[in-house]
């Protein structure tokens, strides 16, 4: 499965991960990324943390960016 993940500022970096399905904290676990800092797009629609994703699907991390 093949993950984008986005920092927030435009740089993105894609990871492939060894499934065939996974639940989005799953993934964010496997990728040691907070739930609380990250939000999960699957085909360009903004889903869950329990949501199933497979490789089929289109998967962008967004990191959310903190500060004031």
């Amino acid at each position: 499965m093949k993950i984008i993940v986005s920092d927030g500022m435009g740089n993105d970096e894609e990871k492939e991960i060894d499934t065939e399905s996974i639940t989005g904290k799953e993934l964010l676990e496997k990728l040691d990324i907070p739930l609380f800092v990250a939000t999960i797009m699957k085909n360009n629609e903004i889903v869950g943390e329990n949501e199933i994703l497979t490789n089929q699907d289109k998967i962008k991390i967004l990191n959310m960016i903190h500060g004031g």
